[in-house]
């Protein structure tokens, strides 16, 4: 709190900076009073959130005494206090802890928010606690903190329905990433708080060793409160505004959600020094969109002064979204704070550190930012499933490590290029994104649901099938998350499984037959598993046995490379792709062919064909995408989409080989597998 602070007002808003795209909003601010209608004596408001129609507050360490530790109640109308201010009492077990002594002697709380599932539940955070000192016991215990000697701690408080009471219940201490240089500066730690629609909690710091500002996240779990260790947070990945180095700490965060179905939503963050907002999209498609503000308090209309005068310090601290407004508080900086007087009727309020409270339209402008544009050129196709006869749901291989998007909507048109657009998943499990998804199936009878699937494990993680909805042509959800078969994980000295090809048909309502294809390569063939998907159960059952497959090789003198890059189900019929690859350049070669003949009502549902021979022969690319042709390319037979590596990707339709169609072949099985089956795999 010792840099420069400054803040925000609201009532109405115009457009006053000559810049269109970087146009300040003039906001009016109202003071806050207590019960009597008097503005208050240096609360210090630090923080702010919605709970059942008001604005609650509180006081950090440097307010008056008498609001310290204290719960404001305000009325976002007038401003003016519901009630006395609700002092916070400590629990006993919470006296007992290592922080006890901390917190029973004025902590410094900063920020605040409420649990979306629990709304008599708050939580706070501390600060400054450069006077506290743990015991030595606690101290080896909490030592790696990696930020200040004293821990971060975030605080549950619980409350009863009325708000009359509130009690610190649980404590948690904050472990950050030592990456992150957050560094030993107990006075410019985490000023904000805010919870999305998944429960996942964001930390805003002030800055870091860097003296740059910085968004943390971790998630509420279930047993979140009932551990006694550290809480590991993560960096968000949120791409800051283009920053120099004269300080740009974030005071406060809010959640503001997206009027777009399955969007992730928004943060608002309060740039107390640059009298700003900074709206970053959890998508992190785009750079924050920056509001700059001018703020101003009304006078007594006397015509003695301006019928408003500006205020020039304010020291935002306070940022709450609800419904379709925006409300700010301040935090009076006691060493500037008297500079705003100009007028006589509002000196006393600025000298006595009296807040504002401020208020505004969220703006439209702040939802546009997420919206993904087209990209010229196509990334490589790992997997593709027809979404209607013009759009293609596909999906990349990112590994865990690579940000950015891992699906996406291909347009095609009749006369013209292909248009692709990033498609944006919301919610992916336990905020875990997917990592190296190889393949995608539409479900029948079921529009616009997918199943997509991860290539399997690595070092005992990962390995995932999701159960997708697309709800738009930018967004889609998770569903549900199954465990693939994986028999054999993957690792740095060792290459287990690799799912590259998936396809479902339909055995009954909300029965579904998944068949798996493991792409073989380093003398290895393809193989091929099944199993049954029952979406009203939430569960897969995996068949154990695996059925080799017999790909044609344009040279068998050559080493068997991955069988199996793709899977596309025609009628009966499971179609292949099968690759070769020299290096991520290239060359590289593909060969498509008829795999086995399906039956979901059999007891053994595959049939592998004995003698399959080579329909379609690619040089040039490594074609991992295979689906039903665009009835807008008359003639086409199949879609393909291809994975070159380093060289991007390639999306075409191909016609049937010369002088002939494929035909559904008539023979009898290769191969024979019992049914076996381990038991059910429940969603997640």
């Amino acid at each position: 709190m010792n840099l420069l602070r400054k803040s925000l007002s609201c009532i109405g808003f115009i457009l006053i900076a000559a810049t269109p795209a970087l146009a300040s909003q003039a906001l009016t601010g109202q003071w806050l009073t207590d019960l009597q209608g008097e503005t208050l004596a240096d609360p210090q408001t630090s923080g702010l959130t919605w709970r059942n129609d008001e604005l609650l507050s509180l006081g950090d360490q440097s307010a008056a005494p008498e609001l310290r530790m204290k719960i404001f109640r305000i009325n976002p109308a007038t401003g003016r206090f519901v009630t006395a201010p609700i002092p916070i009492t400590l629990s006993d077990a919470v006296r007992k802890s290592c922080f006890g002594d901390y917190l029973a002697n004025s902590p410094d709380l900063e920020a605040l928010t409420w649990d979306r599932l629990d709304a008599q539940t708050l939580i706070t955070v501390t600060e400054d606690a450069s006077r506290a000192q743990l015991s030595p016991v606690c101290a080896r215990k909490f030592a790696q903190t990696n930020s200040t000697a004293y821990p971060t701690l975030l605080l549950k408080i619980s409350t009863d329905a009325a708000l009359t009471r509130a009690e610190i219940t649980a404590v948690r201490p904050v472990q950050f990433p030592a990456e992150a240089n957050v560094g030993n500066l107990p006075n410019d730690g985490i000023e904000g708080l805010a919870i999305d629609d998944h429960q996942n909690l964001y930390l805003g710091l002030e800055k870091n060793m860097a003296g740059l500002p910085a968004i943390f996240k971790t998630r509420l779990t279930a047993d979140f409160w009932t551990r006694d260790n550290f809480v590991k947070v993560i960096d968000a990945n949120l791409t800051l505004p283009e920053l120099d180095d004269r300080g740009h700490p974030i005071n406060d965060l809010d959640f503001m959600p997206s009027p777009v179905p399955g969007h992730p939503g928004y943060l608002i963050a309060a740039a107390r020094n640059d009298d700003e907002l900074w709206v970053f999209d959890l998508t992190n498609r785009v750079k924050p969109f920056v509001q700059p503000l001018q703020f101003y308090v009304s006078t007594d209309n006397s015509g003695l002064c301006p019928v408003y005068e500006r205020v020039v310090q304010t020291a935002l601290e306070g940022v709450a979204v609800h419904g379709q407004t925006l409300y700010l508080v301040n935090d009076p900086w006691k060493q500037h704070y008297p500079d705003n007087v100009q007028c006589e009727v509002n000196a006393r309020h600025f000298l006595k550190m009296a807040p504002l409270l401020f208020q505004q339209p969220l703006d439209p402008r702040w939802f546009t930012l997420s919206r993904s544009q087209p990209q010229p050129a196509l990334p490589g196709i790992s997997g593709m499933a027809q979404m209607d006869t013009d759009r293609y749901l596909t999906v990349q291989d990112k590994k865990i490590s690579n940000p950015g998007e891992r699906l996406g909507v291909l347009q095609i048109y009749a006369d013209k290029a292909p248009r692709f657009q990033p498609l944006t998943v919301s919610n992916w499990p336990e905020a875990q994104m997917s990592n190296d998804l190889e393949s995608v199936c539409a479900l029948p009878g079921r529009p616009n649901e997918f199943l997509i699937a991860e290539s399997g494990s690595w070092q005992g993680e990962f390995g995932r099938l999701f159960h997708i909805q697309v709800l738009q042509t930018s967004y889609a959800r998770v569903l549900a998350s199954y465990p693939l078969p994986v028999t054999a994980d993957n690792g740095p000295q060792q290459q287990g499984d690799q799912f590259e090809g998936l396809a479902c048909a339909q055995k009954a309502a909300n029965r579904y037959l998944l068949v798996l294809g493991e792409r073989g390569g380093e003398q290895k063939r393809g193989s091929l598993v099944y199993g049954e998907f029952d979406i009203a159960a939430g569960q897969i059952q995996w068949s154990t046995a695996r059925l080799t497959v017999l790909a044609p090789q344009p040279d068998h003198a050559e080493p068997y490379q991955r069988d199996i890059a793709d899977l596309y189900l025609e009628s009966n019929v499971l179609w292949a792709s099968a690759v070769r690859e020299a290096g991520p350049a290239g060359p590289f070669s593909s060969f498509i062919y008829q795999v086995a003949l399906v039956d979901p009502q059999a007891a053994e549902p595959l049939q592998l064909i004995r003698e399959s021979r080579i329909y379609w022969q690619i040089d040039g690319l490594k074609i991992e995408g295979l689906a039903s042709p665009s009835p807008l390319l008359p003639g086409s037979s199949l879609a393909i989409g291809s994975e070159d590596e380093k060289l991007g990707g390639v999306w075409r339709s191909l016609f049937a080989p010369v002088g002939q169609r494929p035909q559904i072949p008539v023979q009898q099985p290769a191969e024979s597998t019992q049914p076996a089956v381990t038991a059910p795999v429940k969603g997640q």
